[in-house]
């Protein structure tokens, strides 16, 4: 199940406004988990399952909801960032969770796939953020490239909600860019899943 990590970014966007890229990820977001929410006789029965119980509708939301960060008076306060690394988080994990839950199939004969001591497959939409983010190591991007270490600091600042002690979340202009870098990552995701047209 290894893929190619090239993704095709189209030069005209390299000069959006923030705003114009989370339109974008909000369209491409609204499509996919609209279709992949139903996707019985598109996609074997076992993925279907998955997907049929999944909160693509909460993921949905949740896209909508970084508008509330683009719309905040700035600079945002600390709270209001590590918030945001919540909401950002959450959906880095929802995609990766909807890419295994559509290859399910392929997912159930990897021999790196999830099991339990037992030896009874974990299905991808029970796995951790941790897990996910090794197991697409070398699948979904290369070994170890930039999207590993992406993904990597996305997980530690939205873990940040948990810390009682100092994490680094960046600042507003980091999170923006973490913004627009999502939009190349929904991008590399969607555009590696199977749709009828």
């Amino acid at each position: 199940m290894c893929i190619d990590p090239k993704i095709w970014i189209r030069k005209d966007e390299e000069h959006f406004s923030i705003e114009q890229v989370l339109d974008r990820i909000i369209s491409i977001s609204d499509d996919a988990f609209d279709f992949w929410q139903s996707p019985r006789g598109w996609a074997p029965d076992s993925a279907a399952n998955l997907l049929e119980i999944a909160r693509l509708d909460w993921l949905k939301d949740l896209t909508y909801c970084l508008k509330i960060w683009l719309n905040r008076q700035s600079p945002l306060i600390q709270g209001e960032i590590l918030l945001a690394r919540t909401n950002l988080g959450t959906l880095v994990e929802g995609w990766l969770k909807l890419f295994y839950c559509v290859y399910y199939e392929d997912y159930m004969n990897d021999e790196e796939a999830f099991r339990k001591k037992s030896g009874k497959l974990i299905d991808p939409n029970k796995i951790k953020f941790e897990g996910l983010k090794d197991f697409s190591n070398g699948k979904l991007w290369g070994k170890d490239d930039d999207w590993f270490k992406w993904v990597d600091d996305i997980q530690d600042k939205r873990n940040a909600i948990h810390a009682f002690n100092h994490r680094d979340i960046g600042n507003e202009l980091d999170l923006h860019k973490d913004i627009r870098k999502f939009y190349d990552f929904i991008l590399l995701i969607n555009g590696r899943l199977p749709y009828p047209y």
